[in-house]
This record gives C-alpha cells, structure tokens and sequence, in this order.
C-alpha cells in the first residue's frame, strides 16, 4: 500500500498513542475480529474515530503497530508448531494461543518504548518503561471501580475510557471519553494530573468527577481542584481557575470561551447510586441519561413531549423502570414492536 507522506513526516509521530490503542483493541479480539478494519472496531469505533481526525496520519502509524504485532505472533505460532509433538489428545484451536499474542504485543511495546528512547537521546530505565499508558474502560451499562498503586481510585461510569501513565515524577491520567470519580491519595512528590477535552485538572488530596461528553465538565467534591483551559489565542497564556469543593466547572462543546462556574445540584454526585433525583428536569434530559447505560433505548412518538419538566426520583440505570416513570408522568403507554426500542406513544 503506497501512502503520500509530507516531507517533513515523524515516523515516531505518535507512535506511544498507536501501540497503546492497538493494545486495547487486539486485546478485545471478540469484539473485533480484524483489528485492520478501521470501519468495524466495536466499542473502541467511536474514540478511535476522534482520535484519528485530531491527526489523520495516526492512522498509518495504528496499522503498523498492528502489522508488526501480528507478524510477530505468526512467528512465534511458527516457531511452537515446529516442536516435536509426543502426544496430541485434543483438537487444537486454528487461532493463535492467546498467551503467545500477549507475549508478542508486550515484547512490540518495549521494542517502540526503545524508540522513543532513542528518539529523545535518553538511556533506557524502568520509569520509561513504564511510561505506557494502560487503558482502562467500560461498557454501555457498566459502572466499576479501579484502584491505582498509589492508593488512589477510580470509579468509571458508563462507556468511559481513561489511559492511565504512571511515572516516578507525576501521575496522569488521560479521560478519552465519558464520566468518572477520582478519588486523590495525598502524594506530594507526584502530582495528580487528568487531561481531556482541551483541560487539564490538577489535584491534591480529595475528591472531584471529571466528564467528556458533548463538552466538558469538572466537579470538585471534596478539597480544590485547579483547571487550565484551553487557550483562545496562542500569543496568550491558558486560563487558569480554582473550583472549590462544591463547585462545577462547564464548558460547551466548540466554545472553548464559553464556560461557567456554578454551586453543584445535589444530583451532580448521584449517578454514583444509580438513583438521580431531577427537580423540574425536561424529560429529554432524563430519557438521554437513562439511554447512555442501556442498548435498549427510550423513544418519543411525540418529541415535543420532552420540554415537559419532572420531578422525581428515578432508578437511571434501570431502562424498563425509567420507562414505567416516564410513560405514567406522560400517560402514554410502552410499545415493544421494535427490537431494542421502548417507544412511548398515546393509548390508541
């Protein structure tokens, strides 16, 4: 495959971002069976997409990461295959051996962790090797905590993806997409770091929720948090702000000045629980958040339906009891005749 490349063209480029997304996405070979299908990667489809317009040469250097990775697990299928068979009791499997695969990828990711040192003229050491970020993420409808080696956690919420980087010097931890908590161990030598959306979130000991989606938002719960902002202008120097425990920070997708500061809604902190409670709150709004946990989705006959404000307590990771709240507020009934659709719709 020939490939027009600028004169000017990093071949390293990159290269820590494509081996790390070629990890997580060989690694979920049930989801996606050809990792070269840039069309067909399952869950990772929607941030690979992102990641890949921020700089459309990331592509070429995914799919030779992913190349190399299955070159070298051929190799080493080969290489077992040789070995004299004594006893053969069962039907081996046409795959490669999932061990093999593994070994493969991590003996690719140190061979590129050894190009970037080179790339930067820095010797070899332990705290480079662990410069690779590890990917962590969850599915549509899943919610989990992950505990970090400093003592600090995570709680991801639904179809969240952090990438987590380590080092002796700070720990930092990028959000690609969706919600998450993070709770801070008190680590004065390392800073706290969380980057996404265009903001950078520094914190101390404490507690503060970050989100990704259609815009950005930053809540400090408990203890500060301070957050740089993108800058309009590159003559100038990036906003910088202090969100005190209690506050939210919004910032609008595609409006980088366009931010506010406000006191918190007590149902800010509650996806936690799973059980929100919206004081005069457009059903839109609801029906949105109850879709981002399920693959069943609710859907209005009548979308003018939505401005309606409700008050109440809902069970928002349970689609068929926000369904059942919805249509007895709307007094509509539930029509199933569509697979993976709960259309609300006036009784005939």
């Amino acid at each position: 495959m020939m490939t027009d490349l600028p004169a000017d063209h990093d071949p390293h480029e990159g290269s820590r971002d494509a081996h790390e997304w070629a990890m997580l996405i060989m690694a979920d070979a049930d989801a996606v069976p050809d990792p070269r299908n840039l069309d067909r990667l399952g869950p990772h489809q929607r941030a690979f997409d992102v990641w890949i317009a921020e700089n459309p040469s990331r592509k070429l250097a995914y799919l030779r990461v992913v190349d190399t990775v299955q070159q070298a697990s051929q190799a080493a299928v080969q290489t077992h295959s040789r070995r004299p068979l004594l006893h053969q009791t069962r039907k081996v499997e046409s795959r490669p051996p999932r061990l093999l695969l593994a070994a493969s990828v991590a003996l690719c990711l140190l061979a590129a962790t050894g190009l970037l040192w080179r790339s930067t003229d820095a010797p070899p050491s332990l705290i480079g090797q662990s410069e690779a970020r590890t990917p962590l993420e969850t599915r549509v409808g899943e919610v989990r905590t992950e505990r970090l080696e400093d003592g600090s956690s995570i709680l991801l919420d639904t179809d969240t993806l952090v990438l987590i980087g380590y080092t002796a010097e700070r720990r930092t931890i990028e959000l690609k997409r969706g919600r998450a908590r993070f709770t801070v161990a008190s680590q004065t030598a390392r800073p706290f770091l969380v980057h996404g959306g265009g903001i950078e979130v520094t914190a101390g000991v404490g507690q503060f929720d970050m989100t990704i989606r259609k815009g950005a938002r930053v809540h400090a719960i408990e203890g500060e948090v301070n957050v740089t902002l993108p800058r309009t202008d590159p003559r100038q120097l990036p906003k910088a702000l202090t969100l005190h425990s209690g506050q939210l920070l919004t910032l609008k997708a595609g409006q980088i000045p366009d931010f506010s500061v406000n006191p918190a809604k007590r149902s800010e902190q509650q996806w936690v629980s799973g059980v929100k409670s919206y004081d005069y709150v457009p059903v839109s709004d609801v029906i949105a958040e109850a879709n981002s946990y399920s693959e069943t989705k609710i859907v209005l006959a009548q979308p003018m339906l939505g401005a309606r404000e409700i008050f109440a307590d809902i069970e928002i990771r349970n689609i068929e009891r926000v369904a059942q709240a919805l249509s007895s507020f709307l007094n509509l009934k539930i029509e199933r005749t569509q697979k993976d659709i709960l259309l609300l719709t006036a009784e005939k």
